[in-house]
């Protein structure tokens, strides 16, 4: 399959390949009421071109920007290789971003056609004079009650000649003809459109297969939001290509009922999706009472004393629980994959000493987006694994990750002087700092600007900090803080079910914060005294994307959040709480 990639000059080039090398076979999911539904490649195929008429028919030129913003679905995916097919390209925009947000990016990406969701996206840009010939909606109804079109409509008249037409539009893409426009998510100001070729995309599922084993027949639950070059690039593009039955989770709160009824081989996941998954694992076999709840917490490594168990202990432990939670995770699944953020040694230690490793690698939307990985035979957790075998990476003298190879963007768009500011020789300059340990595995401490400097002038990573303490069954959401300060502080979400069954359900707050004070100190306990967290202040309500303080993929927008809770940072920093 390797080979065949190099060779492709396109994305939907080798997506009808593989429909043509098996027509009848599945190729996705969908869900109908309680059951998923099989697509043959066949009929996915065609839909494609039927889809890629329709937007000749309306005009779209080779290189027009089109907008996409809708939740997942298989609808999203026929109409992104549609998109692609004639020359067009992607621009694909989270349901949920802010009319803020849309309104930059309509106005920077100069998008010719907008395809949304419903008419709630609409109202959010009726009033900015896109014409509505070139507004479709993915819901007919809500498009018949507002007077737009519908991507239903989209059927191309003339079949035979917009064929003709299509096809030569198929055979005239290159490698180096961008295929997307990916605008970040914006941890810190207004978002950057990262210019793909479909050759980026192609040199990186080439360089992740080897590291990250996707190949025919396998079935992928898709559960990260499609707008985000992740899932895009690994559970779209690379699953489509390589042979793979993508099934379509139907939300992101229905993950595990998805699992269940879907029966996948693999899941790509943000870490917040394994925190979760830990917790609840651990959380049922700490509350097991009685000689077989011992059993089992020593045998999975939570003994309260520390004792270690015997070897056969942990052996029939893993059994026990894995059968159980295989089961609730549809019965085959294999392997998960994590990326998007840091996910906490000892959650991958955990899975993996229950036979359910979880792949973390690290990537960025401007390298298409994987950057590394752990090798599924030899995952080293606290690390993101090698670099991709056809990426060259090192580590400059102040610690920050460069990397260069055939899947670095080609650019931003419209944005020269950030260009010019992250791409240096060939070379990106990913904003990450890490080191290199003696086996070629990639350990990241930080993003560079996240760097806490306290008033010592010491280097602190807050990430590694956070993880610990989300970590800790108590506490759901951390966020640290400490810049130009003497001590750290934090902004703790509790997990307030647990601790009603710990504390009790009328206890005050002394009560509480003595519990959570108990668990930063737990998870603190062996770093050094800078990294100590001296105050912290509980949310009355946990950080969202509603309100702007977190990224689609749950990264924590750490300015905003400063902003929101200026007031009780400060007199953290000035010694209360």
């Amino acid at each position: 399959m390797g080979v065949e990639l190099a060779r492709l000059q396109s994305l939907p080039e080798g997506l009808f390949a593989r429909c043509k090398r098996d027509p009848g076979g599945v190729i996705a999911l969908q869900r109908q009421g309680d059951v998923f539904q099989p697509v043959t490649a066949a009929v996915f195929a065609e839909r494609v071109r039927l889809r890629a008429r329709g937007l000749l028919r309306l005009g779209v030129r080779s290189g027009e920007r089109v907008v996409l913003m809708a939740p997942n679905s298989l609808d999203w995916a026929i109409m992104d290789f549609a998109i692609l097919s004639i020359g067009a390209i992607t621009v694909p925009l989270y349901p949920t971003f802010s009319p803020r947000e849309i309104h930059y990016v309509l106005g920077d990406s100069g998008a010719g056609l907008i395809l949304l969701e419903s008419a709630r996206e609409w109202r959010h840009i009726q009033s900015w004079g896109v014409p509505s010939d070139r507004i479709l909606l993915r819901d007919a109804n809500a498009a018949q009650e507002v007077g737009l079109g519908h991507w239903g409509a989209l059927k191309g008249e003339d079949a035979s000649l917009r064929d003709v037409e299509l096809e030569e539009r198929l055979t005239a893409l290159q490698r180096q003809q961008t295929a997307t426009i990916v605008y970040t998510s914006g941890t810190t100001g207004w978002p950057k459109g990262v210019m793909l070729s479909h050759g980026n995309i192609l040199s990186n599922i080439e360089g992740f297969v080897p590291l990250v084993p996707l190949h025919a027949g396998q079935r992928l639950l898709s559960i990260l939001p499609l707008s985000h070059i992740f899932e895009r690039g690994t559970g779209h593009f690379g699953a489509y290509l390589l042979g793979l039955e993508v099934a379509y989770a139907e939300r992101p709160d229905t993950v595990l009922r998805d699992m269940e009824t879907a029966h996948p081989d693999i899941v790509v996941a943000v870490p917040r999706v394994f925190q979760l998954l830990y917790s609840r694992v651990r959380r049922n076999i700490e509350d097991r009472p009685g000689l077989l709840g011992r059993f089992l917490r020593r045998g999975a490594g939570l003994d309260p004393q520390g004792r270690p168990a015997a070897r056969w202990q942990r052996s029939l432990t893993r059994r026990l629980l894995i059968r159980n939670l295989r089961k609730k995770l549809g019965g085959r699944l294999r392997f998960f994959v994590s990326g998007g953020a840091p996910l906490d040694a000892e959650i991958a230690r955990f899975f993996i000493e229950l036979g359910l490793p979880v792949i973390e690698g690290y990537g960025m939307t401007e390298a298409s987006p994987v950057i590394a990985a752990n090798p599924l035979e030899a995952i080293r957790p606290g690390t993101v694994g090698r670099f991709l075998p056809n990426l060259e990476g090192r580590i400059a003298a102040d610690g920050e990750i460069l990397v260069r190879g055939p899947s670095i963007m080609q650019g931003y768009w419209n944005n020269e002087s950030a260009t010019r500011e992250t791409l240096v020789d060939g070379w990106l300059h990913t904003g990450d700092v890490g080191s290199l340990d003696p086996d070629g595995y990639l350990h990241i401490s930080d993003r560079k600007k996240d760097l806490i400097v306290n008033s010592a002038g010491e280097n602190i990573p807050p990430q590694k900090i956070e993880m610990r303490l989300m970590a800790q069954a108590l506490i759901d959401q951390a966020v640290v803080f400490g810049d130009r300060m003497p001590y750290l502080v934090a902004l703790i979400f509790p997990n307030r079910e647990l601790l009603k069954e710990r504390v009790g359900a009328h206890a005050d707050e002394a009560a509480t914060r003595k519990a959570i004070h108990a668990a930063i100190a737990t998870a603190l306990a062996d770093l050094p005294s800078h990294e100590q967290v001296r105050r912290f202040a509980l949310l009355s309500e946990a950080l969202s994307e509603a309100n702007g303080e977190l990224t689609p993929t749950l990264k924590v927008k750490r300015r905003v959040v400063a902003e929101h809770y200026a007031e009780l940072l400060a007199q953290m920093g000035n010694g209360k709480g």
